[in-house]
């Protein structure tokens, strides 16, 4: 009699008893599931612009180049010189943070003005060498303010400034640099330099800073202060401005 009560709780109960428990189990680890997918779901994005330092103005974090030799921190500004030896090629220390719409803006200064720098935006790095590809906003006597475009389509834009009388020589000059879509604004000092709808440029990509190959020379970028998804806004212009000066630089770049 004992045995065979035994066996009809082997047969009966405890299958029972089993199926309650992953009832349970199961019931706890979907809901658990669902905690975490609600937790995911209102788990918030990261933001470049907020959770990002673009520049900390105590070290080098967050860039690198080919030779870090050349790139130092001086006063919260980031500085590239060789010192009094030549620079071997063209050199460039490059941002870990990819931009695609930005606004930049920054100060800069050469010594000697002869010199030649500039700033790349939506590049990429082209070789173990460092070089770059892309878009460059340049620095140096009779350069200042255009746009080239590094190891691809050259010269795209020219500032028309040629007497650089808007240039403060071996000081300060503000550069800013705005590129919404296909559109791009540079402005020094205040000035707009280049306004330019260019379909068949890159829309994202890296920011770097350059010291050109050539004689020893020093160039300091300081205040750098970098914006994702800017409103269209730049140099005291608001974006109907900044319109109206894009159709006056394409109207003159075709009847040139």
């Amino acid at each position: 009699m004992i045995q065979f009560a035994s066996s009809l709780a082997r047969r009966f109960f405890l299958p029972n008893v089993l199926a309650a428990l992953s009832g349970i189990l199961l019931t706890g680890f979907i809901s658990l599931s669902c905690v975490n997918a609600q937790d995911e779901g209102h788990r918030p994005k990261l933001k470049l612009s907020t959770e990002h330092v673009f520049f900390n103005q105590q070290d080098l974090r967050g860039w690198h180049a080919n030779d870090m030799n050349l790139w130092s921190v001086e006063d919260g500004a980031i500085v590239g010189t060789g010192g009094d030896v030549k620079i071997k090629g063209n050199q460039f220390l490059w941002s870990e943070i990819p931009v695609e719409d930005f606004r930049l803006t920054l100060k800069v200064k050469q010594v000697p003005f002869t010199a030649n720098a500039g700033i790349q935006f939506r590049s990429t790095e082209l070789n173990s060498s460092g070089q770059a590809v892309g878009y460059q906003a340049d620095v140096g006597k009779g350069w200042w303010g255009s746009l080239y475009h590094e190891h691809g389509r050259g010269m795209l834009a020219r500032n028309d400034d040629s007497g650089e009388k808007n240039i403060h020589q071996e000081g300060w000059n503000e550069y800013e640099i705005l590129a919404v879509d296909h559109r791009i604004w540079l402005a020094v000092n205040g000035r707009i330099t280049v306004a330019l709808e260019d379909p068949d440029g890159e829309l994202t990509g890296l920011i770097a800073l350059q010291i050109h190959g050539g004689p020893a020379q020093r160039v300091v970028y300081k205040d750098l202060e970098l914006t994702h998804n800017p409103r269209l806004a730049m140099a005291g212009l608001d974006g109907v401005d900044l319109l109206k000066k894009l159709k006056l630089f394409e109207a003159k770049k075709k009847k040139n």
